[in-house]
């Protein structure tokens, strides 16, 4: 997933700021447009301080981090940073355990993407998935905590959504038009660019290079996440070994999935359920997006586009046919569609 840019020049008297910080593991860019090229800077500052204590809070690779504390000591209270993990047990709870936060155990003997990735043996990941439940883990009056000393906690499906709604949040918008902060596969926008356009976002060719799409969605005001089997991965006797991990296998999702797009206003909400969708496959998938009301987008490996509610093609310019890709409604038997 990336911004693309409008045609349209800015006015001569508005004003257009970027910076690009590294947080939550990953590049995040944000870019603000306004009148005060000064205001611009200092939101950009904002963003800067803000990412920089998120991550210090919940990433599980900085040292006496939240995460790292409950690792470490099986028990942290986390304060004002209770949403984030409160959320990640819910979607937990909600997609049956196939997204999961104590994941860790597993992930971190495969290193997808990391400087030791690799294909740990199946007693590795049998051992491995005995530690490995959300259940065993508790969130009472601003405390986690876990009576298995060896659960390792892990925002990484949920941080980056959390980390941009947190630095949206933290900037004065007065006088500004509006912005987008792009984590990666994690966007917000808010408000417009200068000239009334709203932000362009190119939905990514699973199978392609990193610039191609087989769309464009147009967004103003919400927030969009894709989870793919392109972004991490490596291959072994001809097999793909991405990085999203079922938590019920120990092994990487295979849903029969190449991506998963969802919108909504809700970032962390995106970023959570965007990953539990490709880990649970087209049908359990669009039924988890239903309860919590988002729009989605899947993409399975016969090049099949599906979409939840009518309401996306208003967002969205499809442009996959060329590529293999067909554009379908998911819904019953009669084609019907929620609204």
């Amino acid at each position: 997933m990336a911004f693309v840019s409008c045609d349209k020049a800015l006015t001569e008297s508005a004003a257009e700021a970027q910076d690009t910080v590294f947080s939550m593991g990953t590049a995040i860019t944000s870019t603000l447009y306004g009148r005060d090229g000064n205001q611009l800077e200092d939101n950009l500052e904002k963003i800067r301080r803000c990412l920089d204590e998120v991550d210090s809070d919940i990433s599980w690779r900085k040292e006496n981090s939240m995460v790292d504390t409950f690792n470490q000591q099986h028990e942290v209270s986390v304060g004002e940073r209770e949403e984030v993990f409160r959320k990640a047990l819910e979607i937990a709870a909600d997609s049956g355990g196939a997204f999961d936060p104590t994941v860790l155990s597993v992930s971190g003997l495969w290193d997808i993407g990391g400087e030791n990735q690799r294909h740990p043996s199946e007693t590795e990941i049998e051992e491995a998935l005995k530690n490995v439940d959300y259940q065993a883990v508790t969130l009472s009056d601003g405390t986690l905590k876990t009576e298995n000393i060896h659960i390792l906690f892990e925002l990484g499906a949920i941080g980056k959504g959390y980390a941009i709604a947190e630095a949206a949040e933290a900037i004065d918008r007065d006088g500004m038009s509006g912005g987008i902060i792009s984590a990666g596969s994690s966007i917000l926008t808010f408000g417009t660019k200068p000239d009334g356009s709203s932000f362009r976002v190119a939905l990514r060719d699973p199978r392609g290079e990193q610039d191609d799409r087989i769309g464009i969605l147009t967004l103003t005001d919400t927030s969009i996440s894709t989870s793919g089997d392109y972004e991490k991965y490596f291959e072994e006797d001809g097999v793909r070994y991405h990085h999203i991990l079922d938590a019920r296998t120990g092994y990487p999702a295979d849903s029969g999935l190449m991506s998963v797009t969802v919108i909504d206003e809700d970032s962390v909400l995106c970023d959570a359920l965007s990953t539990a969708g490709f880990i649970l496959g087209l049908d359990e998938g669009m039924r988890l997006m239903d309860k919590y009301g988002v729009l989605s987008i899947f993409v399975d490996n016969q090049r099949n586009v599906y979409y939840n509610k009518e309401s996306i093609l208003d967002l969205l310019s499809f442009e996959g046919e060329a590529e293999g890709y067909r554009l379908v409604p998911y819904g019953d038997a009669e084609g019907d569609i929620p609204k």
